[in-house]
């Protein structure tokens, strides 16, 4: 280990036992209260609101606290997460040559919470140099946790794909997709199925899964009937529903019905009971994926919609960490988005005077995000002024704003919260600085045994050392047994190697020596002995030709 790595796990121990005396109280920090706390905490659940930047959070507490109807404004409501507000997080990414960029995107800074490292734009699972690197996630498995994901974008995004899987470009939905499969997950509730059931490599991974002995589920319903296994649940094609559009119960624009959708708070709560029976405990990861998609396309109703919807779902882990009494509940958000602000260039000289309804009352007849407004214009784009009206209370559509509208939906439809988001901002005086990502620190909410708390401002590759700390995992010395350059390895002990990576995602590595024929497919967990099939502890990574494969496959070969 260099003295760099070396001095941050020492940095990241020494926040550990700061955090962990302070939930029990103690006074000394020591070694010994360390492991005291490292048994007490079972579980761990990490939650991402993706995107979610502070005045989105007051947007959605206004938005909550404000009647409507009385044009009052109840200062006491709070939302769930804002009890566990304690610190912040840095969110900069870096490249292979040491360049800091100050605007992340959510791939680096899923590995980064996933993994402990800084990696290079668009980078899942790996380093700057395209190497894998071993998730908290795996590093749970390895121990006997019990381990999920839960996301309402497809499940190959790259928040999720930043806890399991493994590639140097998060587009890779085929990739991303398989490996997940094949990586031992106890619980996937979300949606993406049309890239698992349609590849250009013909396999059937929906199929596969189901072999495994997966509860295999795709509606509500059907999720809330599984009381015990593994479960993956496929509730869209590609994204789920806005929250808001699920409980208008709209069909998407891929035909998806979202009243078969469950929230993310039902997710969460499926989630922690399967994963909850497992007696070592379990690692859960959390996200409202499409608070990101709305701040891209500056739309306050998506925003508001689906910051509630995360924080209903904190709720609902925050009840369990504080009944039980063995969870570290971490909640943060990979970046800031949009960079949305309570006020826009209109009140620069009025701001001192504007009072909360003039911000919120132009919002609260909205009933559909921009997206499900898409749903329920006519197939000619005749009704636009009534659809406006009847589902986001603007009555007042200019001419110009209607042929944006009829532009969007007859050219890109899955876009329209990019067209009427910006109009009912302007109408809320809401203001917004970008359709990117930005680069402020995002706010750390945390909840401990014994009502304990992590403060200061910690990096975003803190999240995933003080994870592996509590726990003992060492991530770098996962890394090292289940990511072993294969072909060197192999070379080194005198076998015959040939690499057949002609198809997509399909990439075969043969290795021979003597009587022994060893055959190692990419994205699988599994590998072919003399042609028996064997069960590994890790999925098989291939990047550009070089294949990485757990310690005990290169052991394999005499």
């Amino acid at each position: 280990m260099g003295k760099r790595t070396a001095a941050k796990f020492l940095t990241v121990f020494i926040v550990i036992v700061l955090i962990l005396s302070q939930a029990t109280g103690a006074v000394a920090l020591n070694a010994k209260d360390a492991k005291l706390r490292n048994d007490e905490i079972k579980n761990i659940i990490v939650m991402i609101p993706d995107g979610m930047s502070c005045d989105g959070v007051a947007l959605s507490r206004w938005y909550r606290a404000y009647d409507a109807k009385t044009g009052k404004v109840d200062t006491s409501v709070m939302l769930a997460m804002d009890e566990l507000a304690s610190g912040m997080v840095r969110t900069f990414w870096q490249d292979a040559e040491g360049g800091v960029g100050a605007i992340t995107d959510s791939a680096p800074a899923a590995t980064a919470y996933a993994c402990g490292i800084k990696t290079f734009d668009k980078f899942i699972g790996v380093t700057p140099d395209s190497v894998p690197v071993a998730t908290i996630l795996e590093g749970a498995n390895l121990i006997g946790k019990a381990t999920g994901l839960v996301a309402t974008s497809n499940i190959q995004h790259a928040t999720p794909a930043g806890y399991s899987a493994h590639i140097n470009d998060r587009s890779r939905y085929d990739v991303i997709g398989e490996q997940q499969a094949y990586n031992g997950l106890d619980v996937v509730l979300s949606c993406g199925s049309m890239y698992l059931a349609s590849r250009a490599d013909n396999e059937n991974i929906l199929g596969e899964i189901k072999k495994m002995g997966y509860n295999y589920v795709t509606t509500r319903e059907e999720m809330s009937q599984v009381s015990e296994g593994a479960i993956w649940g496929m509730f869209a094609r590609d994204a789920m529903a806005y929250e808001m559009d699920r409980q208008q119960g709209i069909t998407s624009l891929r035909n998806d019905d979202t009243s078969e959708q469950p929230s993310l708070a039902e997710m969460t709560d499926k989630a922690i009971e399967l994963l909850s029976q497992n007696e070592n405990g379990f690692f859960l990861m959390v996200e409202g994926s499409k608070i990101d998609w709305a701040a891209h396309a500056n739309d306050p109703i998506g925003l508001i919609s689906d910051i509630l919807a995360f924080d209903d779902a904190v709720k609902v882990a925050l009840d369990y960490a504080k009944a039980n009494q063995d969870t570290m509940l971490l909640i943060m958000s990979d970046h800031g988005n949009g960079g949305i602000t309570i006020g826009d260039s209109s009140t620069d000289s009025s701001y001192s005077r504007d009072l909360v309804p003039k911000f919120l009352a132009p919002l609260m007849s909205a009933t559909l995000t921009g997206e499900g407004i898409a749903s329920v214009i006519d197939e000619d784009a005749t009704n636009i002024a009534e659809v406006m009206k009847t589902y986001y209370g603007i009555d007042d559509l200019t001419a110009e704003e209607i042929a944006e509208i009829k532009e969007r939906f007859e050219n890109d439809k899955g876009g329209m919260n990019y067209t009427v988001g910006p109009m009912i901002s302007k109408r809320a005086h809401l203001g917004w600085t970008t359709t990117g990502h930005t680069g402020e620190e995002v706010t750390l909410y945390t909840y401990l045994p014994g009502d304990g708390r992590i403060t200061g401002t910690l990096d975003n590759t803190d999240i995933a050392l003080i994870c592996a700390g509590v726990w003992g995992i060492d991530l770098e010395q996962v890394t090292k047994q289940i990511f072993v350059e294969a072909i060197p390895a192999f070379k080194a002990k005198g076998a015959e190697i040939d690499v057949f990576t002609e198809v997509p995602s399909n990439g075969i590595l043969t290795v021979t020596k003597g009587s022994v024929t060893l055959t190692i497919m990419e994205n699988k967990n599994f590998v072919l002995l003399n042609g028996s099939k064997l069960i590994i502890n890790s999925v098989i990574v291939n990047q550009s030709g070089n294949f990485y494969v757990p310690q005990s496959v290169i052991n394999m070969i005499p």
